[in-house]
């Protein structure tokens, strides 16, 4: 049995399930209501760190993952954004990158992150450093003034390219 292809399974069910759950509110009578809200953050600030099964094309391995990104926010409605973002691949090589990242969140409950950068990478001991690019969609909701919510996103650098596909937890402040 092939527990990486289960996993990556649930993991994308999560994705595509959660924006449904995220537009749903129960009101006092337990009754459910769905509602085109507004996603009220009037924060600046945003932290959030997320943990994914990554794939990495060419190599042919799913590995863990893990990011940490701190944003900027700008606007009265915080629509956009500016920050740094980490990532890593937690795979026998170990992939790191730093990332400037634009933040867009084009509906109430998708943000979308995006930015050039630069990636480590450890080769037969010696440490490779290369030029690279980072995208991310996270599907967000809150949860008792967390922010929570799948995400999938995709790297690409001059010699690997990888997707990952996991869970976003974040705060503002």
């Amino acid at each position: 049995m092939n527990f990486s292809k289960y996993f990556v399974g649930i993991l994308m069910f999560a994705f595509f399930v959660s924006p449904a759950i995220a537009q749903t509110n129960h009101d006092e009578h337990g009754h459910n209501h769905v509602h085109d809200h507004h996603h009220d953050d009037s924060h600046r600030y945003h932290i959030g760190f997320g943990t994914a099964a990554t794939y990495m094309f060419g190599e042919d391995i799913l590995a863990p993952g893990v990011h940490v990104h701190f944003i900027r926010q700008l606007g009265k409605q915080n629509q956009w954004g500016i920050g740094l973002g980490y990532e890593g691949v937690l795979d026998e090589h170990i992939h790191s990158g730093i990332n400037l990242l634009m933040n867009y969140r084009p509906l109430p409950f998708l943000i979308l992150n995006a930015g050039p950068g630069i990636v480590f990478g450890k080769h037969e001991g010696e440490t490779e450093i290369s030029p690279a690019f980072h995208t991310e969609a996270v599907f967000e909701f809150n949860l008792a003034g967390f922010h929570v919510g799948p995400m999938v996103g995709y790297g690409v650098d001059n010699e690997h390219s990888h997707v990952s596909v996991g869970v976003h937890f974040g705060i503002g402040f």
